[in-house]
């Protein structure tokens, strides 16, 4: 006999600050390289009048600078931000979605307000969307009530609630084995599970699989980086 998933409370783990640093850093020399061809083509003669040694130096720089805006920025946007959640508490009260930069409660769904969804086979279900790039919703039905705060950006649709969270499997299956503990009524697409590798009766999460996912993102950082400093080192030797 297969033993009925245990609810048990969780928070949210945020990106370390090497994976932000790491991230950060590919956007910021996508960035400088950018502004770098940008230049190559509006004054060559300039810039192959420069020595390797101030092309390196303005990269490097350039780097640094742009990290320092974008994560500032960030910090900026998410102190201010009245819609961004930073932290997810999943307890037996239901979910909350906070921002702990600006301490505003974004979002409290209760368990109780999540509804049945009228003529859908799946009460919690997902679609995928194509457009220049693919996007992924979860869709569910909720009920406005005095102690809950129902988020004015999606009141019945979250893009991936938990993804930008380190423990979204496990936030996820907190998640649904709250509604198989308070809203046994409510039904979930099966396929749902396979989004963040889950069994879909244990609601076990494959560790191993997840491992795999971050050594190929890992290895397409990796490999980001690597092709960046070639094409670094091939412009510093097209300008000697």
């Amino acid at each position: 006999m297969i033993q009925k998933p245990i609810f048990r409370s969780i928070e949210s783990k945020e990106a370390t600050y090497l994976q932000l640093w790491v991230a950060t850093t590919i956007i910021s020399l996508t960035i400088v390289l950018t502004i770098f061809g940008l230049l190559m083509t509006l004054y060559p003669n300039l810039i192959l009048s420069a020595k390797g040694e101030k092309i390196l130096l303005f990269i490097f720089l350039g780097v640094l600078i742009f990290n320092f805006i974008i994560c500032e920025a960030k910090k900026y946007y998410l102190k201010k931000s009245t819609s961004q959640y930073t932290k997810v508490i999943i307890n037996n009260t239901g979910i909350t979605f906070s921002n702990h930069y600006n301490e505003t409660i974004i979002a409290k769904i209760l368990w109780e307000n999540i509804q049945p969804r009228v003529n859908e086979k799946y009460d919690i279900d997902y679609l995928l969307r194509s457009r220049s790039i693919y996007n992924i919703y979860f869709l569910w039905s909720l009920k406005e009530s005095s102690n809950s705060k129902i988020p004015h950006w999606s009141a019945n649709k979250f893009a991936l609630m938990f993804v930008k969270f380190t423990n979204k499997a496990d936030l996820l299956k907190a998640f649904l084995s709250g509604i198989a503990t308070f809203r046994p009524e409510i039904t979930t697409n099966p396929l749902l599970y396979g989004l963040y590798r889950l069994n879909p009766i244990t609601l076990e999460v494959d560790k191993i699989g997840i491992k795999k996912e971050n050594k190929m993102i890992f290895l397409i950082i990796l490999f980001s980086i690597l092709l960046s400093l070639i094409i670094t080192f091939l412009i510093y030797l097209f300008s000697l």
